[in-house]
């Protein structure tokens, strides 16, 4: 299916109606079109607030809510994340992902 700026309905209710590997196939050939499939993009993940949110998102175990056994932890500071990025970048990363556990920015 061509990229579309604006979809139909019927072009909507097509592509829901696909089966699951025929989607994930078609979306491998479209990857394929615009990257290298040998490249692989190293990134890293680093939660800088554990628990303790005060949401209520019932599948998440990060919500103070809910007995999880997950320990909070306070922010962390800002040179402990530039640490962290720094150590991911030597380690290869390109791509250097934080999560917090919080309702607010």
């Amino acid at each position: 299916m061509a990229h579309h700026a604006r979809w139909t309905m019927s072009q909507v209710t097509e592509l829901f109606n696909k089966p699951f590997l025929e989607l994930m196939f078609e979306a491998q050939q479209v990857h394929r079109q615009h990257f290298d499939p040998r490249h692989v993009q190293v990134s890293t993940l680093l939660s800088i607030k554990t628990g303790a949110c005060p949401e209520d998102c019932k599948y998440c175990p990060q919500s103070a809510r809910y007995k999880t056994g997950l320990e909070s932890e306070r922010l962390m500071e800002v040179e402990q994340v530039l640490d962290s990025a720094r150590k991911a970048k030597n380690a290869g990363s390109t791509r250097f992902c934080m999560g917090a556990a919080w309702t607010n920015p």
